[in-house]
């Protein structure tokens, strides 16, 4: 069994996509794909070149595991634990936190003066422009902090495999196409 390393998956939807797309290799007995790991086993008689091309025809990025013949066991388990290690949780909780300070900004300009009362600084006093072009501004940089959902989402989607960050993406646009309209 070749053990390939998988990228870019996000959601069981995507390994059940990978591992559909393998399936239909020509040589490929089997194929198990791990969405915790990010790893993928083939069994069969097919190319690498033939599974990796596969896989990233499906929108996702692939490679063969290298064999370290020469390594222990120890390094082998200290390999296998840092492919466990998870690495995209705090880069999405620095998003996070970084939306939701501009979330927070967005919503007292817009409206904060209006549900609570809140005073706006005397420049946007009557100055509608100016309070519809910083809500703009705010709105553009949230989503530029959270373009990973729209690269992703699209990308599935084109690829004919949508998958939950298809459904934040097209949620997202259709609602900033709505409030601009």
């Amino acid at each position: 069994m070749e053990q390939y390393t998988v990228t870019g998956m996000s959601c069981a939807a995507c390994s059940a996509r990978v591992e559909k797309a393998v399936a239909k290799v020509p040589g490929v007995t089997g194929c198990s794909v791990s969405l915790l790991t990010n790893s993928m086993g083939v069994e069969g008689t097919a190319s690498a070149g033939d599974i990796i091309k596969a896989v990233e025809d499906a929108g996702y990025g692939a490679s063969l595991k290298g064999k370290n013949e020469g390594s222990t066991s120890s390094a082998k388990a200290l390999d296998a634990e840092e492919m466990l290690k998870d690495k995209e949780t705090p880069v999405l909780k620095q998003r996070l936190l970084t939306s939701v300070g501009f979330l927070l900004v967005l919503m007292y300009v817009s409206m904060g003066h209006m549900m609570w009362n809140w005073p706006l600084p005397s420049f946007f006093d009557g100055n509608h422009v100016a309070v519809g072009l910083l809500q703009l501004l705010l709105t553009v940089i949230v989503m530029v902090i959270n373009q990973k959902f729209f690269v992703s989402g699209f990308n599935s989607l084109f690829h004919g495999a949508p998958n939950m960050d298809t459904l934040v993406a097209l949620g997202s646009m259709a609602s900033f196409v709505y409030s601009t309209l």
